[in-house]
């Protein structure tokens, strides 16, 4: 279960802004996801509970918002949506898609006191 050490991860990189901009307290951590980050959102906010205990984090609420995969097609330059990693244009059907969305894994906003 990778979710523990990114859930770790999380934490430490909030914990260190927070305390390095003088914050007593961390409220909220806001990150994006991509779907092909191949992270189980239950699975990270169970972590991140567990873990945050004892921390200036102990009573954070982790917000994930969840992002889409999204790619373009390089022959036509059609932009669409995927649900699954078999990626061919719906409008041309080449296979030449390059992702544009879809990977992320950032911490986009820590909220503090």
């Amino acid at each position: 279960m990778h979710e523990v050490g990114i859930a770790q991860n999380i934490l430490d990189i909030a914990v260190e802004s927070a305390l390095n901009n003088k914050a007593e307290i961390i409220n909220k951590i806001h990150v994006k996801i991509g779907r092909l980050a191949a992270v189980e959102n239950d699975a990270l906010l169970f972590a991140f509970d567990a873990l945050k205990e004892g921390t200036i984090a102990a009573n954070a609420l982790l917000k994930i918002e969840d992002i889409p995969i999204k790619g373009r097609c390089i022959d036509c330059k059609h932009e669409d949506f995927y649900d699954e990693m078999f990626f061919s244009c719906k409008k041309c059907g080449s296979y030449k898609v390059e992702l544009l969305t879809g990977e992320e894994l950032n911490i986009t906003e820590i909220e503090v006191d």
